[in-house]
């Protein structure tokens, strides 16, 4: 029994050597396995699951197509974020921490930890007639964007009124998410499912990175300081091109920020100065599901229509992930988020434009 007990040990021994020399144990200073710690850049994969057992999203294709949520548009990639950086909801940012490459972990987040708690005062009863009167035919299930940029969901629909929930669609609800962690930082460490190496090819270390080369830099200069944009032009080619035409012909210098709200969104870019201009040419609405309404999310602002877009853009004042899906991000600023802060609590008056003055000086692009 003693003899056997020791070929165990003997084998467990070498068996670790083995791992640890041929560098698929990452050892950090104690000597385990890396794991992932705040601050460090992450690949996810994911299954996201109502308490009934409903998926409402995954990044795994396969998964998506079991589950009949398949989206023939989307390219199903683990998604990828910074650990503490306020870009993922607060439970499931938290929730990796402390995983190790390939490890799986089921994630069941309360309402406060996900989306939030369904607010009854954010459900909003209208007169169908209003809508009629903006040109809007009120439809169950249609979603409608006010002029501050909220997106609402009509619920209900009478010959009198409108009712139109604001709450994010799983406010109130207690997700679970399968997650298994694909890599940490831009180590070339990728598991599979069985263990062996994954067949999603190359996961980038940073959501903003391109394949084969660095983004380029759009450097903003107000009146009041500078900030530093990166711009994800491998997720968002055609409003990255149509920004960086527009910046690199001086189009955006000594044009205004002309609408500000604090705590959501500094917008900018339209040459008429109040909301309703832009360079004579539109775009087509370009969303990707991992470029999302974080704090310091540069996207496109636009009319009622969604391929209305055309010069005028936004920075978050604060992540608004009921925006996500609705406009086109292509950046997210990387330095100067004081001067962001500072320009979103400038007075205003009623129209939300500021009482004076806060001009673009002008905006440059820096090349890879």
């Amino acid at each position: 029994m003693v003899i056997g007990m020791n070929k165990q040990l003997i084998i467990c021994i070498v068996l670790a050597l083995i791992l640890i020399s041929s560098g698929c144990i990452d050892q950090d200073s104690g000597g385990n396995a890396a794991v992932v710690k705040e601050g460090d850049q992450v690949s996810v994969d994911y299954t996201g699951r109502l308490e009934g057992g409903t998926v409402f999203d995954t990044s795994v294709r396969d998964a998506a197509i079991e589950t009949g949520v398949y989206n023939p548009n989307r390219d199903y990639q683990p998604i990828e974020f910074t650990v503490g950086a306020g870009q993922m909801i607060k439970g499931f940012d938290s929730g990796v921490v402390g995983m190790a490459v390939g490890e799986g972990k089921t994630l069941t987040l309360s309402p406060e930890d996900a989306y939030g708690v369904h607010r009854e005062d954010m459900v909003k009863t209208v007169p169908v007639e209003e809508l009629r009167a903006a040109g809007i035919t009120p439809a169950l299930g249609e979603k409608l964007t006010t002029s501050l940029g909220q997106v609402g969901t009509i619920t209900d629909v009478t010959n009198t009124s409108v009712v139109i929930d604001f709450n994010h669609r799983l406010s109130g609800k207690t997700l679970i998410f399968d997650v298994k962690l694909v890599s940490i930082g831009s180590e070339d460490v990728v598991a599979g499912a069985d263990g062996a190496d994954s067949d999603k090819g190359d996961t980038m270390a940073d959501t903003t990175e391109k394949t084969g080369e660095e983004n380029r830099i759009a450097n903003i200069e107000t009146s009041m300081g500078a900030m530093t944009v990166e711009l994800h032009e491998e997720r968002a080619p055609d409003t990255t091109s149509n920004f960086i035409e527009l910046a690199n012909r001086g189009f955006y210098n000594d044009l205004t920020f002309h609408r500000v709200i604090d705590d959501f969104m500094i917008q900018g870019g339209d040459p008429k100065g109040d909301g309703t201009g832009g360079s004579g040419k539109t775009i087509k609405l370009e969303t990707h599901p991992e470029l999302t309404h974080v704090d310091g999310a540069v996207a496109m602002a636009r009319s009622q229509h969604p391929d209305s877009a055309s010069s005028q853009f936004y920075i978050c004042d604060g992540a608004q992930p009921m925006l996500d899906g609705q406009y086109a991000v292509f950046g997210r600023v990387i330095n100067g988020m004081d001067v962001v802060r500072a320009i979103a609590e400038v007075e205003t008056d009623s129209r939300n434009r500021p009482i004076e003055n806060v001009t673009i000086t002008r905006i440059t692009i820096q090349e890879s």
